[in-house]
């Protein structure tokens, strides 16, 4: 029943958040292609427009997977978590659809991204904050949570955020073969060898594995960790 109440928030959360969003990107694609003649019309019909082709984005990257993952099969107790580790995959998701599909944005498109993500970062959060808090008021469940999943959450959020800073962080010099991942890079931009040979971004499958062993490391270590002070 508790899995049931949380699987109804969290569609609610995704309902709410995929109108908002599309009304965002449609509004930032007006202002950035300088049309300032920006209608109530308009920005109504970007929620349900372009809120479609938003959701249909980031459900083939898997954002709606890790967020059902948080929302519904490991959602802490604590109201706080899930509105923090909601945005943190975001921007993660948001990041990679940019980065994948750069080449087939307009130069509208790609210059929303920042403005985008931070807004969509803020619609996020508190969309998942409002679930909480709803989601509190209609269930006393308090069950006793496994340490190791426990430990899971917290090392995959430690995760989302470090890997979410990375990629956020500026642009030095040539773009060309920018790398991505904390703490191992796991994936390799694109680009020009010599100037004029086309070298395509690859995954780096060492380092993912690299990535999942040492999270898998911190699981273990800390879900020990946290059953002797439990126990003690």
């Amino acid at each position: 029943m508790l899995i049931l109440k949380r699987l109804v928030v969290w569609s609610l959360e995704r309902l709410v958040e995929v109108c908002l969003l599309g009304g965002l990107f449609g509004d930032l694609l007006l202002l950035s292609s300088g049309d300032k003649r920006l209608t109530l019309r308009d920005s109504i019909a970007g929620f349900w427009v372009w809120g479609l082709a938003v959701a249909i984005v980031l459900l083939v990257h898997g954002y709606y997977v890790t967020t059902a993952f948080f929302g519904v099969v490991w959602r802490s107790a604590k109201t706080w978590v899930y509105p923090t580790i909601t945005p943190a995959l975001f921007v993660f998701h948001t990041h990679i659809v940019f980065m994948r599909l750069g080449s087939d944005f307009t130069p509208e498109a790609r210059a929303v991204e920042l403005p985008f993500v931070l807004g969509g970062a803020g619609i996020v959060f508190f969309c998942a904050l409002a679930g909480s808090s709803v989601l509190n008021r209609w269930t006393t469940a308090r069950a006793e949570m496994n340490a190791y999943l426990s430990a899971v959450g917290i090392t995959i959020l430690v995760f989302m955020l470090a890997n979410a800073a990375y990629f956020l962080r500026p642009v030095v010099g040539d773009n060309a073969f920018r790398t991505y991942g904390l703490p191992f890079t796991f994936y390799r931009e694109g680009g020009f060898i010599k100037e004029w040979i086309w070298q395509p971004g690859a995954l780096l499958w060492r380092g993912i594995i690299a990535d999942v062993a040492v999270m898998a490391a911190v699981v273990l270590l800390l879900g020990k960790a946290w059953q002797t002070v439990r126990a003690r």
